[in-house]
């Protein structure tokens, strides 16, 4: 028997809680199922959960280090992909729009400065078949 498991969920750390849910319920209509004093749990479309844990404005995101270095999400549609561009361009946030290999990314930063890209057409529309080295950068 053969065993599979899907990623299901994320855990970020950010520097005000309140700021952050707000970014991400309203650019990728997350719903916030539960909170506490310094965490909250947002469901988005489709089911992924996002851990959001504030850790205050003193401490740094290690983007060149190991672990989780940014979020990408996928929409099904071009017009999917203007909508987020424009989103992003709207809440101040918007940093490139670039398209390489029949794949389209808008990038944009969170409220921390953490990346944040969308791309289109989604993985399992286009699969890729490249890693771009604009996510290493």
């Amino acid at each position: 028997m053969e065993y599979t498991a899907r990623v299901a969920s994320s855990v970020q750390f950010v520097s005000e809680l309140d700021r952050s849910v707000t970014f991400y319920r309203d650019l990728f209509n997350c719903v916030e199922t539960i909170r506490s004093a310094d965490a909250a749990l947002l469901l988005a479309p489709g089911g992924f959960e996002l851990y959001l844990i504030e850790r205050g404005p003193r401490e740094e995101h290690y983007s060149g280090g190991l672990g989780q270095h940014l979020l990408m999400w996928a929409t099904d549609t071009a017009e999917g992909l203007a909508y987020f561009e424009r989103a992003l361009k709207d809440l101040g946030r918007y940093t490139e729009t670039r398209a390489k290999g029949g794949v389209t990314v808008v990038e944009g930063r969170d409220p921390d400065g953490i990346r944040v890209i969308v791309t289109h057409p989604d993985p399992a529309e286009k699969p890729r078949s490249v890693l771009d080295s604009h996510l290493y950068s």
